[in-house]
């Protein structure tokens, strides 16, 4: 038989942009019934997960009233509001009946009901795991368990402890594409593969630079062998008008 000392109290560890959540739920987990703003529960504090005849279920109901009804109720059937702490005696008091309840097996989902709060706060079993997954926008880095499992401490006696989830989560946007492609390929290459791979890229490297030296060195070549002809080009129009004027001169002493 289970005692409430099979509950653990302690809650799990939180990951920055990660949330957590239970596929199955051990038997002896606790739902709290709380309601969105503007209602206010009725009947039962929360519900359970059981087994009866071998099938796991969820015991009890949640039900959500509106506050403004009590407005209308009779003066004599109102109640004072009960305090933070006897509400939660309350709760403690019939969790005393779960000590009878036999907790073996697993629950699924809870079903949801009318006007629930909009996040949901459980009170799991010793044993019970819980799956991180990062939110929208972000993505794991670190890859390893992403999970957590509420176990006794081994050191304190009556401590629980959850264990801690290998998980990172970071900003879509920081990735550079195509970059985590080329490294989970790089990574999955042997040794030798990788090797080859980057001798390869150095001897692609070397030879476009030795390309790029030879392109450089015909362009300068070119360039002075222009430079030639045209200095040899200017040279015999210089000397044929040099010679052309020294035979005009001679014609004009002849005459």
């Amino acid at each position: 038989m289970a005692t409430l000392t099979d509950l653990c109290y302690t809650d799990p560890p939180k990951i920055r942009y990660a949330t957590y959540k239970a596929h199955l739920y051990k038997n002896g987990t606790l739902l709290i019934c709380e309601c969105k703003r503007g209602f206010r529960r009725i009947q039962n504090a929360y519900i359970y997960c059981t087994v009866n005849s071998g099938h796991a279920s969820w015991e009890n109901k949640c039900q959500c009233k509106s506050s403004a009804s009590r407005n209308t109720e009779k003066l004599v059937t109102l109640k004072p509001e009960e305090p933070e702490e006897r509400k939660f005696t309350g709760i403690q008091s019939q969790m005393q009946s779960l000590d009878q309840v036999n907790l073996s097996g697993y629950c699924r989902e809870p079903p949801s009901w009318e006007h629930e709060a909009v996040e949901r706060h459980y009170q799991f079993v010793v044993g019970q795991t819980i799956q991180y997954q990062c939110i929208e926008g972000y993505k794991a880095q670190q890859r390893g368990p992403a999970e957590s499992t509420c176990r006794k401490s081994s050191i304190n006696v009556g401590e629980f402890i959850w264990t801690q989830p290998q998980l990172k989560c970071i900003s879509e946007e920081i990735e550079i594409p195509g970059t985590e492609e080329a490294d989970s390929y790089t990574d999955a290459l042997p040794q030798s593969e990788t090797s080859y791979t980057f001798i390869t890229t150095v001897s692609q490297k070397q030879t476009e630079v030795v390309t790029t030296m030879e392109t450089c060195l015909l362009t300068i070549e070119y360039q002075i062998a222009v430079a030639g002809c045209v200095f040899l080009l200017i040279s015999i129009l210089l000397l044929s008008g040099f010679t052309w004027r020294q035979k005009w001169r001679k014609n004009r002493r002849t005459i």
